[in-house]
């Protein structure tokens, strides 16, 4: 099937910022994707449910972690039903080793809510359920239900800013631009395609060499040589030239290790480690957390156990620590 220019409803508004040959850009992105767009289950099912698992996962995880936590809870919980059906806290222990716990509270809630009320099939009514943002949204909406909603994440921007000559668009500008990219007959193959080009090709060092859209990108390499791996390219934006690094400057992060977030990582899993049901005093959860480390002082805990409470993570019961049965 072939892609065709947005409807005026994708389009209104977006004068600021739009893509040049826009109807030959999709057919190449397209075309590339066929043979070297990212294969995973849920895109190959487009079942709703197992969209909105992967979507939920991919949220500050790389794929490569994705794709086996992603197979062990669908085994765990196979239907939106078996999600909706399950405790808290087993969707807490099936999400081990995935990180951010959040996650897995806001999935079963949306799970719950989506057993309730049924699936809704197009992004603005999906974003309105707890548990599920835009993205994710946009996500079901066109993948599993083949609606024109366009995703929009880091991968988008980049490459929909470079082709656009904007790569510092941003919020409304952004999702305007990527509505009046949308190839609406194709909408789950489009922001398959837009995201997987931008994790492979149009990467933070674009290999502009490889790219299959250079010739119209008004941000593609202009430097002599541009066609070594380590040329610095130059980003055209509102006419002015903006060299990358060869080597972008490393974000200087604050040390995980002993953070607040790292310290309640270790109590869900230190509670993940108990048989269902079973709970822990606030002194034995603080023995066994710090295994081998300085332990926190017990006011500190009582907070953080306090806060993964309010968060729905954990309950406290007669003084005692447990995951949300």
């Amino acid at each position: 099937m072939g892609v065709r220019s947005p409807s005026p409803a994708y389009t209104r508004g977006v004068s600021a910022a739009s893509i040049a040959g826009l109807r030959d850009v999709q057919r190449r992105l397209l075309a590339w994707h066929r043979t070297q767009g990212m294969h995973a289950p849920w895109r190959e099912s487009g079942d709703p449910y197992e969209v909105l698992v992967a979507a939920v996962m991919a949220q500050q995880t790389q794929m490569s972690r994705v794709m086996p936590a992603y197979e062990r809870f669908i085994a765990a919980f196979p239907t939106v039903e078996s999600l909706a059906a399950a405790t808290a806290g087993e969707v807490i222990r099936v999400w081990a080793g995935m990180g951010y716990n959040q996650r897995a509270i806001r999935l079963h809630r949306a799970a719950r809510t989506i057993v309730e009320g049924g699936w809704p099939r197009e992004a603005a009514a999906l974003g309105t359920i707890d548990g599920i943002g835009p993205f994710t949204a946009a996500i079901i909406a066109s993948f599993a239900f083949g609606e024109p909603a366009a995703c929009v994440d880091t991968n988008v921007r980049r490459v929909l800013g470079r082709l656009a000559g904007d790569e510092r668009i941003d919020g409304k500008r952004l999702q305007a631009l990527a509505d009046a990219s949308l190839a609406v007959r194709e909408p789950a193959r489009w922001n398959q395609a837009v995201m997987d080009y931008g994790a492979r090709v149009c990467t933070v060092r674009p290999k502009c060499g490889e790219c299959v859209v250079a010739g119209g990108c008004p941000s593609r390499r202009e430097a002599d040589g541009a066609t070594r791996a380590d040329a610095a390219p130059l980003l055209r934006v509102a006419d002015e030239r903006v060299a990358y690094d060869a080597k972008p400057p490393r974000k200087v992060r604050p040390k995980f290790e002993g953070s607040a977030r790292w310290w309640r990582g270790r109590i869900i899993d230190a509670l993940r480690a108990l048989p269902a049901g079973g709970s822990m005093g606030l002194a034995a959860l603080g023995r066994s957390i710090a295994n081998g480390h300085e332990g926190l002082p017990a006011a500190e805990l009582r907070t953080l156990v306090e806060g993964l409470a309010a968060h729905g993570l954990v309950e406290i019961r007669r003084g005692r620590v447990a995951l949300p049965e």
